[in-house]
């Protein structure tokens, strides 16, 4: 005879698994974890997004917990799961935040500071238009269908409860968050370089003509020529965004393979 209720017990605990790991996307993913969201927006999102998945996922069965501690276990995985999708993406976002910083520094914004709404802290010029400008671009290579795409593929290779944690996950997580600095130093480059050469350039018109002050003259012409490279490097800047936004939905791949038992 059929049993209804452990039928509807195991499809509750599937439903908890799936919600759980979709909740984990708005906490760090780009766009979908934002200040502007509303949290009954976001919470009927995840309830939307969870329906839809419980409808295309292959037919699996529960796993078999025999005590809340047990199922507060699979609940946490099934959190990081979602958490490590929204992070991998979300370093795009961090690495145009850094190398806006550098550049700012540079340039000499250091003290002209804004606030960033998302995240409630000071933020250079550079680098909040540059985070907005990477927004625009994440959304137009369509960023959001990947992380998306990304939780629907996990299920994949890691169907619910069947999440593997060793050693080598938490290696290539830190691999990858490394990977921030290269891509802000990449950002960055062009007009890093272009302020070098305008230092040297006024240390030797310093060193030629000794009455003249060249701090107050460098000045304004860091900051042109600073801002003229900003401008004339947003091809470059698109580029980097785009390749590494590629390469970072190929790492997430197969970081989460890595984690699966499947």
């Amino acid at each position: 005879m059929f049993d209804f209720v452990q039928y509807g017990t195991a499809r509750l605990e599937l439903f908890l698994l799936v919600l759980v790991r979709a909740s984990g996307i708005f906490i760090l993913s780009p766009i979908f974890s934002h200040r502007s969201i509303t949290r009954p927006v976001k919470a009927g999102l995840v309830l939307l997004l969870t329906i839809i998945t419980m409808m295309t996922i292959p037919a699996v069965s529960a796993p078999v917990t025999d005590s809340l501690i047990g199922l507060a276990g699979l609940l946490f995985l099934e959190m990081l799961v979602g958490v490590l999708i929204g992070f991998m993406f979300l370093l795009i976002l961090l690495a145009t935040q850094g190398a806006g910083s550098m550049v700012g520094y540079q340039i000499g914004f250091a003290l002209a500071n804004v606030l960033d709404p998302s995240t409630n802290q000071q933020s250079s010029i550079i680098g909040t238009f540059w985070m907005m400008l990477a927004t625009v671009i994440f959304l137009t290579l369509n960023g959001h269908h990947m992380v998306i795409q990304a939780f629907h593929d996990s299920y994949t290779v890691m169907p619910p409860g069947e999440v593997a944690l060793h050693g080598g996950i938490g290696e290539a997580i830190i691999r990858h968050s490394a990977y921030v600095f290269v891509i802000a130093l990449k950002i960055a480059a062009p007009v890093m370089v272009t302020l070098f050469l305008v230092d040297v350039s006024l240390g030797t018109v310093a060193k030629m003509m000794p009455q003249m002050n060249v701090f107050f003259v460098g000045f304004p012409i860091k900051v042109a020529a600073g801002l003229a490279v900003v401008a004339l490097s947003l091809p470059i800047f698109a580029y980097v965004i785009e390749k590494s936004l590629n390469h970072l939905n190929t790492e997430l791949g197969r970081l989460l393979l890595a984690m699966g038992r499947a």
